[in-house]
């Protein structure tokens, strides 16, 4: 028996929206956890430049950041505040980003609660090579910014002699370059944040 000429453009529409329909399914049964991990992440990225300690259990990273961080916002954006036992400020947190070499690089960074010093940053987000670019995201280069005072740092192509220089990565220039490039007038910038501009501590 010869077929309607129109049902393979039927039987398309059909498969489609029956899957179109199962995903979208699943995408709305899965939100409320996929939403719960990515903001676990970012809590746990918060943590880590502050240099607190990261919990590996979600649940437990929640409860780390409600003992110890607030989400602030100023005339410039969302900022993070987080505090010791005894309530004293510890510092304040601030997200930043730009574009990398392969895609946009994205990332918090920690002061003291007077903006003089960086506690540390941890990478939220890029899309760097594995093995190159990607190295950015390696304790040894996040730590580099550890003690530095916030202002514009000198990337350098050998280990750092002193104070305002970060060694770059061998093989990433391009990322390097790029990170530089939106980084440092960020570090420049942060003195005219609201929690900074009267000398920190709230």
């Amino acid at each position: 028996m010869k077929r309607w000429a129109g049902y393979p453009v039927v039987f398309m529409v059909v498969l489609a929206t029956v899957y179109g329909a199962a995903v979208s399914a699943v995408a709305v049964a899965t939100r409320d956890r996929v939403e719960a991990g990515a903001r676990a992440r970012l809590r746990g990225h918060v943590l880590a430049a502050f240099g607190l300690p990261v919990p590996a259990d979600p649940l437990a990273v929640d409860r780390a950041w409600a003992a110890a961080v607030a989400e602030r916002a100023d005339d410039r954006g969302s900022y993070f505040e987080a505090k010791g036992p005894d309530g004293a400020i510890l510092g304040f947190a601030f997200p930043f980003g730009g574009p990398g070499f392969w895609g946009p690089i994205r990332g918090v960074l920690a002061v003291d609660p007077r903006g003089e010093r960086i506690l540390g940053l941890s990478f939220t987000e890029h899309r760097e090579t594995p093995g190159l670019g990607g190295r950015i995201a390696e304790p040894w280069f996040r730590d580099q910014f550890k003690g530095q005072a916030p202002g514009a740092l000198t990337f350098v192509s050998r280990p750092p002699r002193g104070p305002g220089e970060v060694e770059a990565i061998t093989g990433a220039t391009q990322t390097s370059t790029r990170l530089a490039a939106f980084l440092n007038p960020f570090l420049v910038g942060l003195k005219d944040r609201a929690p900074l501009r009267a000398g920190g501590g709230g």
